[in-house]
């Protein structure tokens, strides 16, 4: 059974220790795991204290910041979009809204009859049981991913991350005109570019391997 509602300072006591005891960041990050489970803290904040730690910090507490805080209000919620984009070599296959992703997934894959070897990031959306359930009945592989591990899934380092730079500084101000540029974004790149992004994830979970599990940006 896993320790019920840790403190963030508890977790980071642990964490502290088993740096000091000479504990590698992939030891320290499943004994966490063990302890508390996934009420414990994910891989890269694990991996981001111990690197503190390692470096000489002795403090678990959370630093001061400056300024005035930032303020997360209801009508700021519901004005992210969360993008969901299923995509492979030759291209985006589909890009929707996750409200919308079921029913445009259904339709999508319903031409589909090749075998589909899925890589996703584990995210909650992506993990809910609906989700899961309908996977379930495609009989897709899902490849197995490390919970919060960015520098492994090619969304996040190859397309989310080429897809930032061109955000900067941009702003929308309806769902349509975020699509339309989301849309135009997504034609602009050509088939090498997907390629690249898929035949890369190889060398960097050799690399994750090879340095004992070590965080990568």
């Amino acid at each position: 059974m896993s320790i019920q509602s840790p403190a963030k300072c508890e977790i980071r006591s642990v964490i502290r220790y088993l740096v000091w005891k000479g504990k590698t960041p992939v030891e320290v990050y499943n004994e966490v795991k063990t302890a508390y489970g996934d009420k414990g803290m994910n891989r890269t904040s694990v991996f981001k204290w111990c690197r503190e730690f390692k470096n000489g910090r002795t403090s678990v507490h959370d630093d001061q910041r400056s300024g005035r805080p930032s303020i997360l209000t209801d009508d700021i919620v519901e004005k992210i979009l969360l993008l969901c984009i299923w995509w492979d070599q030759q291209g985006v296959i589909l890009s929707t809204s996750i409200d919308a992703f079921e029913s445009s997934l259904k339709k999508k894959t319903a031409a589909i009859h090749d075998k589909v070897i899925l890589l996703h990031d584990n995210a909650r959306p992506y993990v809910a049981k609906p989700v899961k359930t309908y996977l379930g009945t495609l009989k897709w592989e899902v490849l197995p991913h490390p919970l919060y591990s960015p520098d492994i899934a090619p969304s996040d380092f190859h397309l989310f991350r080429s897809m930032a730079h061109g955000l900067a500084d941009r702003r929308f101000h309806s769902y349509e005109e975020a699509q339309k540029w989301i849309d135009s974004w997504i034609a602009s790149k050509d088939m090498s570019f997907f390629r690249r992004g898929i035949h890369v994830p190889p060398e960097r979970w050799e690399k994750v391997v090879s340095s004992d599990g070590q965080y990568f940006k």
